[in-house]
């Protein structure tokens, strides 16, 4: 017997995972795309920059999604000895913050996109569920009863389109910048490379475990604060 409970969580499921698809594909080929222009051409060698999403699938990512409504697709790699001068040290960070700028970009587009179907109440629904990581289209529904079961559906994909660019934004953030700093770092001082493991490792797990909350919060609030004004100046926000 199918219990509503059951039935809540496969709706979650399938909705995650067609969000999930769509970030990581988007992101991906971008960062691919943003690292060749900038000299590395290491993603789209390794064929990044496709459409395919089975490229794009981290296999524990997708159980973590399964499992948490949370999950991370491949990381294209950067080679960042093969972007050089003029404007290194700028290019290496527009390549390394290149996903997380989509994940930025991404994000306010879902939002404006929630304000044409709902209105702005949306935005604490949506608040606290990145916050609490208690995801679910019932909350939508009953705050919207007027609203058609298929504009709910769409709406909660696109919530969880946002949910999953808000929470990778910070997680790669965190990551990548770790990693410009490194480069940066050991371009001018050499010592820096024997504590490349402290950094590359250490400190993003030490900003995850005391910051990652307050991060994300942070992301939520810009990020509703932009689709809110855009939406406004378009006219669509009610």
């Amino acid at each position: 017997m199918i219990t509503l409970h059951t039935a809540e969580m496969f709706i979650s499921i399938i909705t995650f995972f067609i969000a999930y698809v769509v970030v990581i594909t988007i992101s991906n080929m971008f960062r691919a795309w943003v690292a060749y222009e900038m000299g590395d051409d290491t993603g789209i060698r390794l064929g990044y920059f496709t459409l395919n999403p089975m490229v794009h699938i981290d296999p524990v990512g997708l159980f973590f999604l399964f499992t948490f409504y949370f999950g991370w697709g491949r990381m294209v790699p950067i080679n960042p000895l093969l972007i050089s001068e003029p404007y290194r040290t700028l290019k290496l960070a527009i390549a390394y913050l290149s996903d997380s700028f989509m994940h930025l970009l991404l994000s306010v587009i879902g939002i404006i996109a929630l304000l044409a179907i709902f209105d702005a109440n949306i935005i604490g629904v949506m608040r606290y569920m990145v916050w609490t990581y208690n995801v679910s289209h019932l909350p939508i529904a009953n705050m919207y009863p007027e609203v058609s079961s298929f504009a709910i559906s769409v709406g909660f994909i696109i919530f969880a389109f946002v949910y999953l660019n808000v929470v990778l934004g910070v997680l790669h953030f965190i990551i990548n910048f770790s990693n410009y700093l490194l480069f940066v770092l050991a371009d001018r001082y050499a010592r820096i490379a024997q504590y490349a493991q402290y950094i590359t490792i250490g400190l993003p797990i030490f900003i995850i475990l005391f910051f990652s909350p307050a991060l994300r919060l942070l992301s939520v609030q810009l990020i509703s604060y932009i689709g809110l004004i855009i939406a406004h100046v378009i006219g669509i926000a009610r």
